[in-house]
């Protein structure tokens, strides 16, 4: 767990232990779609699990999703030093759009072959995306929040890797106007972009180095 001083664990500390609150809560209220069939008896399960199955899927999809936001809020927080209010009423919009993720995931899960639900969903996560991007910007204009010596490729970088997931899906709510099946299957496999190796090792020990430094 990260360490805080005494000034550090006053204006930062209870944002993050709030927030991993509210994306612990979230994260759970996500599987609550999830039905069991009820009054089967001994006949055969499968036919009447079926159904089911698209809201399986889409609170796999949604829980690796919340759980990428999770990751990067935690990375944007390691490098924030302090807070301000403004910090924390945008950090509780982001929060806001959390909570409201497991509407849209029982809304998708319950119309995954309607636009309308697509783009609702698409919706939510992107601005999800933004109201992180907002966080992050605010802490380092100008280094308003973060150490001076932080490197603005850092900064970009961080940027950039938030963005993909709103771009992502700006292209499924797209394709859903072609082919709603397709759409579903580009929110499946977003969240295995961040998986890619998007830097070099060196560049991941420089990632390190930063940490360090803003500690100090």
């Amino acid at each position: 767990m990260r360490s805080h001083t005494p000034q550090d664990a006053e204006s930062t500390a209870r944002i993050e232990a709030l927030s991993d609150s509210i994306f612990a809560v979230a994260m759970t209220l996500l599987v609550l779609d999830i039905k069991v069939p009820a009054h089967v008896g001994d006949r055969n399960l499968l036919p009447y699990i079926a159904p089911v199955w698209h809201h399986v899927r889409t609170f796999a999809v949604s829980f690796f999703i919340v759980g990428l936001y999770w990751v990067l809020h935690h990375r944007v927080f390691a490098f924030i030093q302090r807070s301000d209010r403004a910090l924390l009423w945008i950090n509780l919009v982001f929060m806001l759009l959390v909570v409201i993720t497991p509407f849209s995931t029982g809304l998708l899960g319950a119309f995954d072959d309607s636009r309308t639900a697509i783009a609702i969903y698409g919706l939510n996560v992107i601005f999800l995306g933004l109201a992180l991007q907002g966080t992050w910007w605010y802490a380092t204009y100008r280094h308003r929040l973060v150490a001076p010596r932080l490197e603005r490729r850092l900064i970009r970088f961080e940027t950039l890797r938030i963005l993909v997931m709103p771009a992502v899906c700006v292209l499924a709510i797209a394709v859903s106007f072609l082919n709603t099946t397709a759409s579903i299957g580009i929110y499946v496999l977003a969240p295995l972009l961040y998986l890619w190796p998007a830097r070099r090792r060196s560049g991941a020990n420089d990632d390190a180095l930063q940490i360090e430094q803003t500690h100090q």
